[in-house]
């Protein structure tokens, strides 16, 4: 319900459509986006006001550390307000954007859990002719995962038209709605020739979707109904770790770099806008850098 109130708010309501219309935000962007502006405006002692002082923005900052909330979270909302009232300034609904001075707790950067090349061998070989009734289907959603890093949404939505398999590319539509082009590997590549030659071939009889894979009621796969078959074949593999769709493409990057690919090239198959967030895939162990910094810098060889 008070969702709906802010939504009915004529100004919020105009940058929701900003966001939709100019900037190519997804549906879940901009729900995103109209959570956060809820969350700090109903908590104003004036909700109607929309020129605010910094101090209520602290205090909106300290009462989300008070719940608990993560660093990256409230990072996230204060660089959605921020946004949202540099609109309003450009708009002459303000006369400043007191978001541009918001302390935000530091972010502590992570290595996400993988999967060995071992372990992911053993769950991509698991899908059982014998026992698997969608084995092939499974194995492609596997490999794609693997092979071309995919996020789980843009797995969901590959076309059979965005499959060039002809040159071993395919056309992943990412976050922002941005196109790149990414090789699937010739494992990949084998495993969605024999799922389009042997089943989806098939399938053009009952539906006349473009979607490359088909749910076991022939249509548009689900996150959830995903996740359930990976997680089938995580534990058929015997793999006691908790992995998801999204672990997949973090064992992707981290096998990349560990055999030698540069950050830029991995940024750039994993459809990062930032190498800072490429990063977080590296390890490289700090005394050994240090070392490296001593034995080759010239102002500390000097002092050996």
């Amino acid at each position: 319900m008070k969702m709906k109130a802010v939504a009915e708010n004529p100004v919020v309501t105009d940058y929701l459509q900003y966001l939709e219309l100019e900037c190519g935000l997804s549906q879940n962007s901009i729900a995103a986006y109209e959570r956060d502006i809820l969350e700090f405006r109903e908590n104003l002692k004036n909700p109607s006001d929309y020129e605010i002082k910094i101090k209520e923005v602290n205090k909106f900052v300290a009462d989300l550390l008070a719940k608990n909330r993560r660093p990256s979270s409230i990072a996230r909302k204060v660089s959605s307000l921020r946004n949202f009232y540099k609109y309003l300034l450009e708009q002459g609904v303000v006369k400043e954007n007191p978001f541009m001075f918001a302390r935000v707790p530091k972010i502590m950067r992570y290595h996400p859990d993988y999967l060995s090349v071992d372990e992911m061998e053993r769950i991509l070989t698991s899908p059982d002719p014998k026992k698997d009734k969608h084995h092939l289907r499974d194995r492609a959603i596997l490999e794609l995962l693997y092979g071309a890093g995919l996020r789980i949404s843009e797995l969901i939505n590959l076309k059979i038209s965005a499959v060039y398999d002809e040159i071993g590319f395919i056309k992943i539509i990412g976050k922002g709605n941005k196109e790149r082009l990414v090789p699937f590997g010739r494992h990949a590549k084998a495993a969605v020739e024999n799922y389009l030659s042997e089943v989806r071939e098939s399938k053009r009889a009952v539906t006349e979707s473009d979607y490359l894979l088909l749910s076991n009621r022939n249509g548009k796969f689900t996150r959830v109904g995903l996740w359930k078959i990976v997680k089938k074949y995580v534990r058929k593999a015997g793999i006691a770790k908790e992995a998801t769709p999204h672990t997949f493409r973090h064992s992707f990057a981290t096998h990349m770099i560990e055999g030698g690919a540069d950050l830029r090239t991995v940024q750039e198959l994993l459809g990062h806008s930032s190498i800072t967030t490429t990063q977080i895939y590296t390890q490289v162990d700090r005394d050994y850098l240090l070392s490296v910094h001593r034995e080759y810098h010239p102002r500390e060889r000097e002092r050996r």
